[in-house]
């Protein structure tokens, strides 16, 4: 069984209601047993931009949503999409130590040490809590380990971006009830989001649902890689609209350049 299936089956854990939780069991065992494919972790490491331009360096931890699974090329990586629009002003480095599947307490024991051991960033970009949201983790030990997970990326970076969490209810391969239950969970992971981003000027928040979840619902059948789980190319294009101004906000922070932006971008 692959980690979509084992997370699917967790996500059935925790409800009061006995005959609830069989529905929701009998819908994560379906959903995650299903013969669809998996896919492996891209990179979205990347240089781009002129020699000329101003160099900058971003930092990436997180799960699956920076590492791309079921896309045919890491170009199509949200992340990636960004860098290249960042080129217009920067020369950009983008470093990732993102793991598909993680989860917040992973990003807080193997990927911000890496973080700190690496050439300080100007910017590091958390994409976690999907997997929190779905696994039912307790959200007040997410937000306890997002929030120190930001402490420690502080002391190294001059800004970091939350990524957010999207509607997770909106993946095809989600049946109902299962699929109400991560639309709620994935809710309460974004406002904890909202809430460790609102402690400090130097954190930043992807409007993440916001931008993107009626797109997500009203095209659920055309967003989605062949796993029916993660966004395919459009998807992703869809979240890199989401975070581009917010990494050049982040970005104008960090090297005191406030790059003019045109109409509609």
């Amino acid at each position: 069984m692959g980690k979509i299936g084992r997370t699917l089956r967790h996500s059935a854990v925790g409800l009061p209601a006995a005959a609830a939780l069989g529905v929701v069991a009998a819908q994560a065992w379906y959903a995650g047993r299903r013969p669809l494919p998996e896919f492996p972790d891209l990179s979205p490491d990347i240089e781009v931009g002129a020699p000329g331009r101003p160099a900058v360096r971003l930092a990436l931890v997180g799960d699956s949503t920076v590492t791309g699974p079921g896309l045919d090329d890491a170009d199509h990586i949200w992340v990636r999409l960004v860098a290249e629009r960042l080129t217009e002003w920067w020369r950009v480095e983008v470093r990732s130590h993102a793991v598909g599947g993680a989860r917040a307490r992973d990003v807080l024991r193997r990927q911000v040490p890496r973080v700190l051991a690496d050439p300080q960033p100007d910017v590091t970009v958390v994409s976690v809590g999907a997997n929190d949201a779905i696994r039912q983790v307790p959200l007040g030990r997410l937000e306890d380990e997002l929030a120190t997970i930001v402490d420690r990326l502080l002391t190294v970076s001059s800004a970091v971006v939350l990524a957010g969490v999207g509607d997770l209810g909106t993946a095809p391969r989600l049946g109902y009830p299962l699929r109400a239950i991560a639309s709620a969970r994935s809710r309460a992971a974004d406002r904890i989001h909202a809430r460790v981003a609102a402690r400090s000027p130097r954190v930043f928040k992807v409007p993440v649902a916001e931008y993107t979840t009626h797109e997500f619902r009203r095209r659920r059948a055309e967003l989605f890689c062949p796993d029916l789980f993660h966004p395919n190319r459009e998807g992703h294009a869809l979240w890199a609209d989401a975070a581009f101004p917010v990494l050049v906000d982040a970005l104008a922070r960090a090297t005191a350049e406030v790059p003019v932006l045109a109409a509609g971008r």
